[in-house]
C-alpha cells in the first residue's frame, strides 16, 4: 500500500514529538526494545495459561488422589496384618476399602480380590478421562484399550477351560470400547474359537485371527495374548506420534513403556528358548530408547546374558545387572520385570515433576496406581498362599 505525503509528514511530526522526550536516540531505540520484549514476555506468559489452564481442576482432583496413596508404613502394616479380615479391616480407609469389602466373602479367592482392584483402576481411570482436556483425553482412551485386551484374554482363557457364561462374565471388567452387552454375548459362547468370531467388527478381531493356525498347532494361548499386547503397544505409539508437542511427555511416558514392554517379552522369551524368529513376531518395533536396530540385536543375542550386554549403553543396562544376582538365584523371570516396573515408576515421577502444571501429574498418578495395585495383589496373594511377610515383601515394587 502507497503511503500518502501527509502520512509521511504525520510520522515526522511524531517522530519530531518524541524526540523532544529524548535528546539520545539511542535511549529512544532502548525503549523500543524494552517495549518489544515486554510483549513478547506477555505473550508468551498468555500463551503458557492458555495452555496450562484446563489442567488446573484435573491436577487438583490427581493431588488429591495422590495423597492417599499407600505409604511404606501403611504397606508394612498391610505385610505383619494377621489374617485377611484384618488387612481388609486396615485397607478401609483408603481408596480400596468399598472395593475389596464388596468380595469379603470370596476373600480366598485371588481372582476375586484381582478382578475388585482391577475395577478400583478401571474406574479411576474413567475418571481421569472424564476430567481431563481434549489433548490428554485422545491418549487416555488407547490406555482404556488395556480394559478391551484384558477382557479378550479373560474370554479366552475362561473358555479354554471349559468356564460357563455366568462364571466367565463375572470375571470382566466394564470399561474399554467394547459394550457390556457384547462382553455378556461373548461370555455365553463355548469355545476359543468361538470367541474370536464374536470379536468381527471390533478392531481386535483381525488380530486374533491371524494368530488362530499357530494355536491349532500349539493350543498355547500366549500367541494370542502377545498379540493382543503388541497391538496395544502399538496403538499407543500411533497416537502419540500424531499428537503436537503438548503431549511430549505422554510421547517420552509411551515410549518407555514400549521398551519395557519389549524387554520383559524378549527377556521372557530368551528364559523359555525361543527363537528370533518367534520373538520377532511379537516386538513393538521402536520405543523410546531402544531403536529398531538395537531390538533386533537384542532379539537375535544369546541367552539372558547376550540381552544384558547387548543394553550396555542404554538407561536399561544396570538396573538389569543388578537384578542378575535375584534371577540367578530363584530362577525366575520375575526378578527383572520388577526391576523395570520400578524403572517405569520412577520415570514416570521425574516426568510428573517435569510438567507439574499439565500432563505431568497425570502420568504420574497412573504409574503410581498401576503398581499400587500391583503390590496389593501380590500382598494379598502372599497372605492367602500363606507366605511369610519378609517373602511377601520380596515380591513387591518399591518406589
Amino acid at each position: 500500500m502507497a503511503i500518502d505525503v501527509e502520512t509521511l509528514l504525520n510520522i515526522d511530526k511524531l517522530y519530531s514529538a518524541m524526540m523532544t522526550y529524548f535528546d539520545n536516540p539511542f535511549t529512544l531505540l532502548i525503549v523500543i526494545a524494552t517495549i518489544i520484549i515486554v510483549l513478547i514476555v506477555i505473550v508468551w506468559i498468555t500463551k503458557m495459561v492458555m495452555d496450562l489452564a484446563p489442567y488446573a481442576y484435573v491436577n487438583a482432583r490427581i493431588r488429591s488422589k495422590e495423597a492417599k496413596l499407600l505409604d511404606d508404613a501403611k504397606l508394612n502394616e498391610l505385610i505383619e496384618s494377621g489374617s485377611l479380615e484384618e488387612l481388609v479391616g486396615l485397607l478401609e480407609d483408603t481408596d480400596y476399602g468399598q472395593y475389596v469389602a464388596e468380595v469379603m466373602n470370596e476373600l480366598r479367592d485371588p481372582i476375586a480380590v484381582e478382578k475388585a482392584l482391577d475395577m478400583y483402576l478401571a474406574d479411576l481411570y474413567a475418571l481421569i478421562y472424564r476430567i481431563s482436556p481434549d489433548g490428554a483425553k485422545k491418549v487416555l482412551k488407547v490406555f482404556t484399550k488395556k480394559f478391551d485386551i484384558k477382557n479378550i484374554k479373560t474370554l479366552i482363557r475362561a473358555k479354554f477351560v471349559g468356564l460357563d457364561a455366568e462364571e466367565t462374565y463375572k470375571l470382566l471388567i466394564p470399561l474399554g470400547n467394547i459394550p457390556p452387552d457384547k462382553l455378556k454375548e461373548l461370555s455365553e459362547v463355548k469355545t476359543v474359537e468361538e470367541v474370536i468370531r464374536g470379536l468381527d467388527g471390533t478392531e481386535y478381531f483381525k488380530i486374533l485371527q491371524d494368530e488362530l493356525s499357530n494355536y491349532d498347532q500349539t493350543s498355547d494361548l500366549l500367541v494370542f495374548e502377545l498379540a493382543l499386547d503388541k497391538y496395544y503397544l502399538e496403538s499407543l505409539r500411533k497416537t502419540i506420534m500424531t499428537e503436537g508437542k503438548e503431549e511430549d511427555l505422554f510421547r517420552e511416558f509411551v515410549g518407555t513403556i514400549i521398551d519395557i514392554e519389549n524387554l520383559k517379552v524378549i527377556l521372557k522369551g530368551k528364559a523359555d528358548g525361543l527363537s528370533a524368529e518367534e520373538l520377532g513376531k511379537y516386538i513393538t518395533l521402536e520405543g523410546y530408547e531402544l531403536a529398531e536396530w538395537k531390538l533386533k540385536d537384542l532379539i537375535s543375542a544369546g541367552g539372558i546374558e547376550g540381552v544384558l550386554s547387548g543394553l550396555e549403553g542404554t538407561s536399561y543396562a544396570e538396573i538389569l545387572t543388578e537384578a542378575m544376582e535375584e534371577f540367578e538365584r530363584t530362577k525366575s523371570i520375575y526378578a527383572f520385570e520388577k526391576a523395570l516396573d520400578k524403572y517405569v515408576l520412577e520415570k514416570g515421577k521425574k516426568l510428573s515433576t517435569r510438567k507439574p502444571f499439565g500432563v505431568g501429574p497425570i502420568i504420574g498418578l497412573i504409574v503410581s496406581k498401576e503398581l499400587e495395585v500391583k503390590n496389593l495383589k501380590a500382598i494379598i496373594k502372599g497372605k492367602i498362599e500363606n507366605l511369610k511377610p519378609e517373602d511377601i515383601r520380596s515380591l513387591l515394587i518399591s518406589s
